[in-house]
């Protein structure tokens, strides 16, 4: 049994905007967000990155497409949510606004593997008239608003077995678990784990086991917590600003982590973490 984690940690890329939003591509590389940079870098093999997208949009969460052949984005940039083609890099728009009302960001993004697609769209400063929560994009393309949740819903995975979604509150400093229903709407919302005053979770993945993998934007470190809740490790990977994490390929040993980033700037990095486990 897995009960405790620590890491070593390797920077395998440096001299980014603000990277976000990793994700494994199925041709076996890891793709991610430069969000201000408005591009989507793709990793190389030996360290450093190569422009994979531009075109003008600035992205943020990525994730694979149940059928691995497209990339679905939240544009951070023009407040949609994109699908581009894995291979020829050509994109749609899959949706701008639900029921008359544009989104106030398009942040973060999970799927199932019957494709039901939730995004989160939290606002900072928020206004009275904001709506913060996070919508559902069904197979058949309708879209409805999952969840009405403020204080900033923001990194979001859908578990293992598919019966919960976990989304990361930002403006709250915890984590909550929603159960799922076969036609997308989320149920019986409840705190699943609370982490220290200031963390600010951003970007999570979730392995085979259910264990979440946090990243901390106030901290700047890696939180790993068990199926149950239960704390197993923090790992600082920066001083702060860890933004997002993703697996390398299958795995579950090998986790890169973006962050770092700040507007204005080319300080954001990414790091490759060797998960040690006792």
């Amino acid at each position: 049994m897995r009960e405790s984690v620590r890491a070593e940690i390797r920077q395998v890329a440096d001299g980014l905007v603000f990277p976000e939003g990793p994700v494994w591509h199925p041709d076996g590389y890891l793709l991610f967000s430069d969000v201000h940079g408005a591009t989507i870098e793709r990793l190389k093999p030996d360290g450093g990155t190569a422009t994979w997208w531009s075109v003008g949009k600035k992205t943020n969460g990525l994730i694979l497409s149940p059928d691995r052949r497209k990339i679905i984005a939240c544009c951070y940039s023009e407040r949609e949510l994109l699908e581009i083609d894995a291979e020829t890099r050509e994109y749609r728009v899959i949706t701008r606004e639900c029921d008359g009302r544009p989104y106030v960001n398009v942040n973060d993004v999970a799927a199932d593997s019957n494709g039901f697609i939730y995004f989160s769209d939290p606002k900072w400063n928020p206004a009275p008239d904001d709506v913060q929560g996070v919508y559902c994009v069904r197979p058949d393309g309708t879209v409805f608003l999952a969840a009405h949740l403020d204080q900033q819903p923001n990194g979001l995975v859908v578990s293992p077995d598919e019966r919960y979604l976990y989304v990361a509150r930002s403006g709250a400093d915890h984590i909550v678990r929603f159960q799922r229903r076969s036609d997308g709407t989320l149920t019986d919302m409840v705190i699943f784990v609370e982490l220290e005053r200031g963390a600010e979770p951003d970007g999570m993945t979730v392995d085979s086991s259910g264990n979440l993998y946090i990243a901390e934007a106030g901290t700047g470190r890696l939180t790993v917590v068990a199926e149950s809740g239960q704390i197993l490790g923090q790992v600082q990977v920066c001083e702060r600003m860890a933004t997002n994490c993703e697996f390398h390929g299958q795995d579950s040993d090998l986790l890169y982590v973006t962050g770092g980033g700040k507007q204005g700037t080319r300080q954001g990095r990414v790091w490759e973490l060797r998960l040690i486990w006792g």
